[in-house]
C-alpha cells in the first residue's frame, strides 16, 4: 500500500489552529466569548508546545487557561482573585520543574511580565508590558523554531504599536491588544477579576 506523507506535521496542525484562534477571538464582542476564545486558543498553544517538545511553555499556557477561567463570572470575588494570584508563584514552580534552560526562562520572563500587565489599571503601562513580554516570547518561539507563535506574538505587538501611535496622537491611553500564547491578554473593558481581562504568552 502506498503511503503519503503528511505535508504538515501534528505540531504544525496546531500551531496554525492556535494562530488563527489568536486572530479569531478579538473579533467576539461578549466578555465571556473572548475570554472562552483565549482559553481555548491557548489549549491548542499548549498541544502544540508540547508536540515541540517546549514543556514549560506548555505549562505556562495551562495558567493563562485557568486565569481565563477563573475571569468569567462577573465581578472580583476573592476566590478569582487567589486562582489567579496563586498562578504567580506557579510560574516559578513550573520554571523549576520544567527547566529546559534558555527557552523556560525566556517563557516564564513573558509570561511574568505579562501577568504583571494584566494587573495595570492604566492602559500605556499595560501596553507597554505587554510589548516587554511578547519580546521574551517571540525570542522563545524563535528557540523552539515555532513560526506561528511567533507570527501570533508580531501579529499583537504590532497592534499595540500603532494603538500606542494613535492613542498618544489622540491624547488618550489606547486600550491594549493580547497574544493568545500566554504572553499577553487583552482589555476587555469589563472588568472582571483580571484588570482589563485575560492571553498567549
Amino acid at each position: 500500500m502506498l503511503s503519503f506523507p503528511l505535508p504538515i506535521s501534528a505540531a504544525d496542525a496546531f500551531g496554525a489552529a492556535a494562530f488563527a484562534g489568536s486572530c479569531l477571538w478579538p473579533l467576539m464582542k461578549k466578555r465571556r466569548a473572548l475570554l472562552a476564545g483565549q482559553a481555548a486558543t491557548n489549549l491548542m498553544f499548549i498541544t502544540h508546545y508540547v508536540l515541540l517538545g517546549a514543556h514549560t511553555a506548555a505549562a505556562l499556557c495551562l495558567l493563562v487557561v485557568a486565569q481565563a477561567l477563573a475571569a468569567l463570572p462577573e465581578g472580583r470575588s476573592r476566590w478569582q482573585t487567589a486562582v489567579f494570584a496563586a498562578t504567580v508563584p506557579g510560574i516559578a514552580a513550573i520554571a523549576l520543574f520544567t527547566w529546559s534552560g534558555l527557552p523556560s526562562a525566556l517563557s516564564s520572563l513573558g509570561i511574568t511580565f505579562s501577568t504583571l500587565a494584566r494587573w495595570q489599571s492604566d492602559a500605556v503601562r499595560m501596553r507597554m508590558l505587554l510589548l516587554v513580554a511578547g519580546g521574551f516570547w517571540i525570542s522563545h518561539n524563535a528557540l523552539v523554531m515555532s513560526p506561528f507563535a511567533m507570527a501570533s506574538d508580531a501579529f499583537c505587538a504590532a497592534a499595540n504599536l500603532l494603538r500606542l501611535r494613535g492613542g498618544f496622537r489622540k491624547g488618550k491611553a489606547p486600550e491594549a491588544v493580547p497574544a493568545a500564547n500566554a504572553n499577553a491578554v487583552s482589555d476587555t473593558g469589563q472588568g472582571g477579576p483580571v484588570q482589563g481581562g485575560l492571553a498567549a504568552a
